[in-house]
């Protein structure tokens, strides 16, 4: 690895490990907007019905979700960029073995696999990043506009190789991504390390203890808060990675324009990213964190209404990315200023378990609803629920603001 001629600090990075954690973020967060494009095209072409689609799609979060706090912890006790390293390497040879196959369950059972090392991927890279920043909104947001790089860049180029050569040369271009991430990480030179780190046999098997005190996070307001708040947040993903590719597909859009539809929502974060610490000194972190969830659930959920009109669709992306942007780095930056240092990991794996677990429940519910009540109804019914408990959440919450100082 290359030397760092320049000092750092946690909460000042040099330039090198600034690199590095924004260029892991870049192709963590690819890799798995990529599949989101690709997976439900792929299940398409060999000829899955919605429901089975929904269940594939939510098939890759549901080690993630049970497995994300433990990989939280395995990144306090084992150093994060080494966790980082190995996830990386899995999302490199994992998406080959895509095309080999049609089968529903060897399919589902790679989303499972891919779905771990994706997943806790983008956790290690968002972890490094909150051990680095120190809960900066500032920094935060530039990691969020390198995500969204990634996230733009992706699905564009993931859409068109379907298009124009297949499945082997997108899901290849998924490989090619992973291996960026592995690069990124070789890159770096710092990050949370343990002096004397345990066996790394002991620690990869679950300890009920660690656990217990990951899960007591959760009684800190803030971080309950960030929770649900993050649940909500990805349901509007978890919908645009699933039925939103069916949907569009069945009315006739090619690969390219969805994979443009889901970039363009994507890049649109930049802008939210770059202006979410002066909107948060204005309106404060958790009223905005509200309204951009409320915002996005408006715009996926009355998809089948605007769908036909594409300047309104393309509209509606780019205000539904605004806000999605907007509200990433307000959510690690109230987990970077509220938890301590030795459990950035546990709090970013505790997040993302209630992110992956919503990315099961809500493409597998709306699949089923689709199959009952026809596609464009599971849009309008997923949309009415989630926006129902974010105003539970709002009123539950009222009153709660991030201090100024920590801004």
């Amino acid at each position: 690895m290359p030397s760092d001629p320049q000092p750092a600090s946690p909460g000042n990075p040099s330039r090198q490990d600034t690199i590095a954690t924004l260029g892991a973020g870049l192709f963590t967060n690819g890799v798995w907007d990529m599949l989101s494009v690709i997976v439900p095209l792929y299940g398409v072409a060999v000829g899955m019905n919605a429901a089975e689609i929904g269940l594939i799609v939510a098939a890759r979060s549901v080690l993630p979700a049970a497995l994300s706090i433990h990989g939280g912890i395995l990144m306090d006790e084992l150093g994060t960029r080494r966790v980082l390293i190995w996830v990386a390497a899995a999302s490199t040879a994992l998406p080959l073995l895509y095309p080999l196959t049609g089968w529903f369950t060897v399919l589902a059972l790679l989303q499972l696999l891919l779905g771990l090392a994706s997943g806790l991927g983008m956790a290690a890279s968002q972890t490094w990043c909150v051990q680095t920043s120190l809960g900066d909104t500032a920094m935060l947001a530039r990691y969020s506009v390198a995500t969204r790089i990634g996230t733009f860049i992706g699905p564009i180029v993931a859409g068109a190789l379907w298009d124009y050569s297949g499945a082997w040369a997108a899901f290849a271009c998924v490989a090619v991504c992973g291996a960026g991430a592995v690069w990124s990480t070789a890159y770096g030179v710092h990050g949370k390390t343990n002096a004397t780190p345990p066996p790394v046999l002991r620690v990869l098997l679950p300890r009920w203890a660690p656990h217990k005190e990951a899960l007591m996070l959760a009684l800190i307001p803030p971080v309950a808060f960030i929770l649900v708040a993050s649940l909500l947040r990805n349901s509007s993903g978890a919908i645009q990675s699933s039925l939103f590719v069916v949907y569009l597909n069945g009315i006739g859009m090619s690969g390219t324009l969805i994979g443009l539809l889901v970039a363009i929502a994507e890049i649109s974060g930049v802008a939210g990213s770059l202006v979410a610490a002066r909107m948060e000194r204005r309106m404060g972190a958790y009223t905005l964190i509200i309204v951009s969830i409320m915002v996005t659930l408006t715009c996926i959920a009355a998809t089948p209404l605007i769908a036909h009109l594409l300047a309104v669709l393309i509209g509606a992306c780019v205000l539904r990315g605004l806000m999605q942007g907007m509200s990433q780095p307000l959510m690690y930056a109230i987990l970077g200023s509220e938890i301590s240092g030795n459990r950035h990991g546990a709090s970013v794996g505790l997040r993302n378990a209630v992110v992956r677990l919503g990315s099961i429940i809500t493409p597998a519910v709306m699949g089923v609803v689709a199959e009952r009540f026809g596609i464009e109804a599971s849009f309008y019914v997923i949309g009415a629920l989630f926006m129902l408990i974010t105003m539970g959440l709002a009123v539950g919450f009222r009153g709660m603001q991030r201090k100024p100082d920590s801004a």
